[in-house]
């Protein structure tokens, strides 16, 4: 059984080594395609795929947002060139919780009925708080407290090389054929722990990038509604920063009732390349670099399409 994972990902330098470690020792390769990070996100995996590691890198930089099209053409990748029998989406911030599958999980694979071709997993948010030993660099070890409830959000695993035009839904949530959804298994007590937050800065930084890239990728991709849950929280900081950089709150967290301790099983054993993160400073200059790199691609553009420079000028 040949089950590889994909995952899209940007500027992950925190969590990627665990994200990795963690996940080879259940699946035979991961896949990523790298949207154009600018922190240590790849001086990281080339370190890994140094050791010897089963990891395949594809460097394709994007500074607008196509997320079907590129989970999609994850999918093609990991069967077609690595004859996948299921590949499982996942992002650098969510991890398979294994405790669930006391069998294994290629074990649990084996048992999905073939009448189904694709799995739901359930995504359980974790999130950083003032307990966290910031000096823990293994992020699920550091974020120990989740909400209680799933957050009604699932994420999708699809056999391979299945007949028909696959494509994989914005957020790895859902897969179709020829625009008819998958059928799903959807008996697994596998979940995936999200780690979405792993600071205040991070979360700044989220916003802003993510509505840029899909700022400017037009009103099209802004009509799909991706991304829309960074909308409000980013109104609020352009309208009132205030109200959130003057917010203890918002960057030194309490859990309450709705949230409980339950740390996730790690698997990935000891990180080689991971650093301490200083989410502050990281937020200027990812930031910065982001709306540097559409401020780059829109000159290049002025400068190669007359008539565009010569509407935008008028």
């Amino acid at each position: 059984m040949n089950v590889v994972a994909v995952m899209r990902l940007l500027n992950e330098d925190d969590v990627i080594e665990a994200n990795i470690r963690h996940h080879l020792a259940h699946f035979n390769r991961i896949i990523i395609l790298d949207d154009g990070s600018a922190d240590r996100t790849l001086d990281i995996i080339e370190k890994m795929i140094d050791e010897g590691l089963a990891i395949t890198l594809i460097k394709k930089p994007c500074i607008v947002s196509s997320e079907r099209e590129r989970n999609t053409f994850l999918y093609n990748i990991a069967c077609t060139d690595f004859d996948a029998d299921w590949v499982f989406f996942i992002d650098a911030d969510e991890f398979i919780d294994m405790r669930g599958r006391v069998e294994g999980f290629l074990n649990f694979i084996k048992t999905v009925p073939p009448e189904f071709e694709s799995i739901l997993l359930p995504i359980r948010n974790y999130m950083d708080t003032v307990f966290d030993k910031k000096e823990e660099l293994v992020v699920p070890h550091r974020m120990v407290w989740r909400t209680i409830e799933n957050i009604g959000v699932l994420k999708v695993a699809v056999r391979g090389r299945i007949p028909g035009h696959i494509q994989i839904s914005e957020g790895n949530h859902t897969a179709y054929r020829d625009g008819v959804e998958l059928r799903a298994f959807g008996g697994s007590n596998l979940c995936i722990a999200h780690y979405p937050r792993r600071s205040g800065w991070q979360d700044i930084y989220k916003w802003i990038i993510m509505r840029l890239k899909i700022t400017a990728a037009g009103q099209r991709e802004v009509e799909k509604g991706t991304g829309s849950h960074y909308v409000e929280p980013l109104r609020i900081l352009m309208d009132d920063p205030n109200r959130i950089l003057n917010d203890k709150g918002f960057f030194e967290r309490t859990p309450n009732s709705h949230y409980t301790m339950d740390m996730m099983k790690y698997d990935g054993g000891d990180l080689r390349y991971t650093e301490e993160t200083d989410y502050k400073a990281k937020c200027i200059k990812l930031v910065l670099d982001c709306s540097f790199s559409i401020a780059r691609a829109f000159g290049q553009e002025m400068d190669e399409n007359p008539q565009l420079r010569d509407r935008i000028l008028a």
